[in-house]
């Protein structure tokens, strides 16, 4: 892991063989960090109790990553997922088409890129999924920014530095796995934060996914950037249909704003607003999408591109 983000992870309790009076940074030059030891939480108040997370409680360093106990608080998936991720090769293709332009990869999204290209500050991108998030078409423009790539799916993260370890890039990419609802990363230290549904995907962080966005304001530095793309669901009620035909808790039923609103409570200025895209969910988008698609219902996203700075 590159040093600039294994200081941004807060402190953790020394090994139970060294003097307990003293703590450590997280990162160990070691694999074999005791899964039980419990974090300091000191930085940490307000909103974060109310996370439904044992995460800290299981740590673990693995080949230098650090992983939280995050894997029942993200997405879920399948073997045949993660198949197509790799023999699929789902991965070679997210680094094969990184900088080209698509109807997803349009203007606004490259604008996102660009901005983030030109800053050449260390990212941090939140929630990375299957496609790496933003992070492939930064480092397409601008190969030198260190880019640390989060995921509360153990899975991802696993199998992305398994696929980059067979297929170098000439890219600083490291990784962590992680809940983006309760970071274990220092107030004040993060300079760019990235999301490409990242935020949206958090069905864990509460109303108005207002945990997620409260652990971006409180990791930022003052001045940092938050580069988003995230979806609204255009028909609530046909969200609402798909859950209730589904059986299953609305992952959504306490979203009331929209994405500027949810941004501008968290305490950010927008400083960047652009339509991005239009599109159905897919039955390989999440849970939802399968769903949706075996009753027969279309659930259709916009999304937007954002830019936002921590005043």
């Amino acid at each position: 892991m590159n040093k600039i983000f294994s200081s941004m992870f807060v402190d953790m309790p020394a090994p139970a063989d060294t003097d307990s009076s003293k703590s450590v940074g997280f990162f160990w030059d070691s694999d074999s960090v005791p899964n039980e030891q419990h974090a300091k939480r000191g930085e940490s108040e307000g909103l974060r109790r109310k996370i439904h997370t044992s995460a800290w409680n299981r740590y673990e360093v693995r080949n230098g990553t650090p992983f939280f106990g995050s894997e029942r608080e993200g997405d879920q998936f399948s073997d045949e997922d993660i198949a197509s991720w790799t023999e699929g090769g789902h991965f070679a293709r997210v680094w094969r088409e990184s900088g080209s332009r698509s109807d997803f990869y349009n203007d606004a999204h490259h604008f996102l890129t660009d901005e983030v290209a030109a800053l050449n500050l260390p990212v941090m991108e939140i929630a990375c999924g299957p496609n790496m998030g933003l992070i492939p078409h930064i480092v397409a423009k601008n190969k030198n920014i260190p880019c640390l790539a989060t995921d509360a799916c153990p899975q991802i993260i696993t199998c992305w530095q398994a696929f980059l370890a067979e297929n170098p890039v000439d890219a600083d990419i490291s990784f962590a796995s992680f809940n983006a609802a309760n970071m274990p990363i220092r107030s004040d230290s993060v300079d760019v934060i990235t999301s490409s549904i990242g935020f949206g995907s958090m069905r864990y962080s509460g109303d108005d996914c207002e945990l997620g966005l409260a652990e971006a304001f409180r990791v930022l530095k003052r001045g940092g950037h938050v580069f988003a793309l995230e979806y609204e669901r255009e028909d609530r009620a046909l969200v609402d249909r798909a859950f209730e035909l589904w059986g299953k808790q609305n992952w959504f039923s306490g979203d009331k704003l929209n994405w500027r609103e949810r941004f501008l409570k968290a305490g950010f200025v927008v400083e960047y607003e652009k339509f991005h895209a239009r599109r159905a969910l897919r039955a390989d988008d999440n849970e939802l999408g399968e769903a949706a698609v075996r009753f027969g219902i279309e659930i259709n996203l916009v999304s937007s591109a954002y830019k936002l700075i921590k005043p």
